[in-house]
């Protein structure tokens, strides 16, 4: 890992791993699920319903949107990659989180995987072939690279207010998160 303040720093890494009960990473192929990201305090956002694609790229690039598209901008930036390439070994969803409002330590993501039709939101077919019995195989939600980067309020630089959610910044700094320097 890097070490903090010295320009190696290493953003938090969580694995998705998904089985197909039959081991055929297609058969995923036109159903949907979400993803629910718990912040720092403790408030909870549930993507869009995220349709699968059998296209890695494709998937990933849905994966990204869902993310980057929930409210007061919770995640503002991330890197997801998807490796489906062998059926035995599940489908992979690598997500770092390399924004600055996600630095350091994150809740582990929940992948909502069940159906939700009416009255549910969001819709979702849900990952209906999914495997749920095995004694080595389980899909999970793992944290493989434990992020680096130390995560204050307002970079230490300013204080929250609780009121607006907003940072109000100490003399100096300015930015949504206070990561900018005004003066020398």
């Amino acid at each position: 890992l890097g070490l903090p303040g010295h320009g190696n720093e290493v953003p938090q890494t969580q694995t998705i791993t998904l089985y197909d009960a039959n081991d055929v990473n297609a058969n995923f192929d036109g159903q949907s699920f979400a993803i629910r990201f718990t912040s720092k305090l403790n408030e909870t956002f549930v993507t869009k319903p995220i349709a699968w694609s059998t296209d890695d790229t494709t998937l990933a690039e849905y994966i990204e949107d869902a993310l980057l598209s929930l409210p007061n901008r919770v995640i503002d930036e991330v890197g997801v990659s998807v490796d489906s390439a062998i059926d035995a070994n599940g489908v992979v969803i690598d997500i770092s989180f390399i924004g600055v409002t996600n630095q350091g330590k994150q809740h582990k993501l929940e992948v909502l995987v069940d159906k939700c039709e009416d009255g549910c939101t969001p819709r979702r077919t849900g990952l209906l072939n999914l495997r749920t019995f095995s004694d080595t195989t389980l899909s999970t939600v793992e944290i493989s690279t434990v992020g680096s980067h130390q995560s204050y309020e307002c970079g230490r630089r300013g204080k929250c207010d609780r009121g607006n959610g907003l940072c109000r910044c100490f003399p100096g700094f300015t930015g949504d998160h206070c990561q900018m320097l005004t003066t020398l």
